[in-house]
């Protein structure tokens, strides 16, 4: 039976689609076909069947990829995959925290509007930031929110270190290629090298370009007060990445 051996895993709304689409290029490597089964979350499966989920991967190829990035944000996860898959590859991308939490907001209001029932009760972002707290501690948002609990947690689930340190304290740190959109999309020939050099596979079977796909629609800049609401929050996270992934990361984007 075909396991997985490389995850993405997050984070979200950073670049992620477009890894995947990346690595579905290479002739050694099979993505799985649902591109976010989430199978080892308990409370958010797209591919609830075990049979179904290990029925995504191909024994013939050198990697098989589960790309669900709530494998970073569930707190849940990374002991789960550290049992079952102790030789697993990592690859993480990384987005700007105050630009991910605001780029998730939008992209929940979407869903929102699209699904045409009320996932999100804040009207606005300032709201929902405030609201973050209050919905953290609630055993009853977590029990009725009909999507994915921490897409609703803005600023909590871009706390990048938190979600790293719980995969570092269960595997070596080379089983992980961390890097950040601003480097994924600003210097693509590196990050391809990179990722090439990571799998050990030729980067050539990549392809020349990064697919780029998911794009959002266009939306007005956030607001002042909540730029300087998630500043007060997040404080120094950056440097603190930093120094859990052993470089400076490029935060531009």
């Amino acid at each position: 039976m075909a396991k997985p051996n490389l995850f993405i895993v997050g984070a979200g709304k950073s670049g992620t689609t477009s890894l995947y689409h990346l690595l579905k290029n290479h002739p050694e490597i099979k993505v799985s076909d649902v591109k976010e089964p989430s199978f080892f979350c308990s409370y958010f499966q797209v591919v609830k069947n075990p049979i179904e989920y290990f029925k995504l991967f191909d024994p013939q190829k050198k990697y098989c990829v589960d790309a669900s990035h709530v494998y970073f944000s569930n707190p849940e996860t990374a002991p789960v995959l550290k049992s079952l898959f102790p030789d697993a590859k990592f690859l993480v991308i990384l987005r700007q925290p105050k630009a991910r939490a605001y780029s998730l907001y939008q992209h929940m209001r979407r869903a929102m509007h699209a699904d045409g029932r009320p996932l999100d009760l804040a009207e606005t972002f300032p709201e929902a930031l405030r609201l973050e707290g209050e919905r953290f501690v609630s055993a009853e948002f977590f029990e009725k929110s009909r999507h994915y609990f921490w897409n609703f947690m803005y600023m909590r689930s871009s706390c990048y270190d938190i979600q790293l340190q719980r995969y570092f304290d269960l595997y070596h740190r080379d089983r992980f290629l961390v890097m950040s959109l601003a480097e994924f999309t600003g210097d693509p020939v590196n990050a391809v090298q990179a990722i090439g050099r990571f799998l050990d596979v030729d980067a050539a079977g990549f392809g020349g370009e990064i697919p780029v796909t998911n794009v959002a629609p266009p939306y007005s800049p956030c607001d002042p007060e909540s730029d300087a609401f998630m500043d007060a929050y997040f404080g120094d996270l950056t440097a603190r990445v930093d120094r859990l992934v052993g470089r400076p990361l490029d935060w531009s984007l």
